[in-house]
């Protein structure tokens, strides 16, 4: 069963065409060689296209195929051993020994860990009646512990991710990451198993959904304008320019669009990148409205801020904003909060 990871990557990748496999490694990410072949490796056994029993490429064969030092892929498979994916058989090879856990092994294990805890607790002398009230005592302590769910967010652009994450952050018990959608396409492994919950908007949910070890942690989210961002832009008088600043051009073509679609009309300007000062100056010179992300200070230089400080005085600076709409929040409070009573 073969295995083809396509991801959007440098020219300076190798690739790998070995007893059927295909593996691609990039030099040029921060993520070391070893840790690139693990996470191929992982992600394929998990998802089933590597299936237990099957046998991997030696040490040397992928060290000729890939110009890796044999340390390196050595590391690799030492590591996949320790985390009991791969099992090394003497004078026969390498071979996928993971074999996913069915509801009745889990079932067999919890009944084993609860004798043996029961037989100890005998041992020392405790009756029935105390084991229980002990066990009950702790069942209740745990239930009123507040447990971390790590939630990972991806998005598009910087401005709308920036947005998104501080909303989320207002939910308990999160552990938050925040990715941008063009790192995850460089190396998708980021999105990793110790996930609880990944979060994106619908436009994005196909690609993540296929690079997930498990799709169903996948939360589909729709975000709409804040209120005071449309409110701001449907009381733009007729015939007035606006001007859009952005960090990210896909923020910016959000806001023309919204522009375009709810103030009457209004001469819209194509966005300026605060990254082009010499523009993004000029734009907020300008006699109409200027509008910039939320926190604009965070992406635009220092004198740039304070040009756009004296619009905001004279009311001539709108600040945008998008938000998860109500119907999205309900339901990722429902499913934080199934998440942390499964971890409790």
């Amino acid at each position: 069963m073969g295995v083809s990871l396509q991801y959007n990557v440098e020219l300076c990748n190798v690739v790998v065409n070995c007893l059927e496999l295909m593996w691609v490694v990039n030099p040029a990410l921060d993520v070391p060689i070893y840790q690139q072949l693990v996470d191929h490796v992982r992600a394929a056994v998990k998802k089933g296209t590597l299936a237990s029993g099957q046998q991997l490429p030696t040490v040397q064969e992928l060290s000729a195929q890939l110009s890796i030092a044999r340390g390196t892929i050595k590391r690799a498979y030492d590591e996949l051993e320790h985390q009991g994916i791969i099992e090394k058989v003497q004078g026969r090879g390498t071979f996928v020994c993971y074999q996913p856990q069915n509801s009745g092994s889990r079932k067999e294990r919890a009944m084993a860990a609860i004798d043996s805890l029961l037989d100890e607790l005998e041992d020392m002398g405790f009756s029935a009646t105390e084991i229980g009230i002990y066990l009950e005592l702790k069942q209740r302590e745990r239930n009123e512990q507040v447990s971390t769910v790590k939630v990972a967010v991806v998005e598009c652009n910087t401005e709308t991710l920036s947005q998104l994450s501080e909303q989320l952050r207002s939910m308990k018990g999160i552990e938050l990451y925040t990715y941008l959608l063009d790192s995850v396409r460089e190396y998708p492994y980021k999105l990793d198993e110790d996930m609880d919950l990944v979060i994106t908007t619908a436009e994005h949910a196909a690609y993540i959904e296929s690079v997930l070890p498990d799709p169903g942690k996948l939360a589909r989210v729709a975000l709409r304008l804040s209120t005071d961002t449309l409110s701001g832009i449907v009381r733009m008088r007729g015939g007035e320019t606006a001007q859009i600043l952005c960090f990210s051009e896909r923020f910016g073509d959000l806001v023309y669009e919204s522009c375009r679609r709810y103030a009457k009309n209004i001469q819209t300007a194509k966005p300026v990148s605060f990254g082009n000062e010499a523009e993004a100056l000029a734009a907020a010179d300008g006699q109409g409205t200027v509008l910039v992300p939320r926190d604009y200070e965070k992406y635009c230089s220092a004198q740039v801020a304070e040009k756009l400080h004296q619009l905001e005085s004279k009311g001539k600076l709108l600040s945008c904003g998008y938000k998860l709409d109500d119907g999205s929040f309900l339901h990722l409070e429902e499913k934080l909060a199934v998440l942390r009573k499964s971890k409790k």
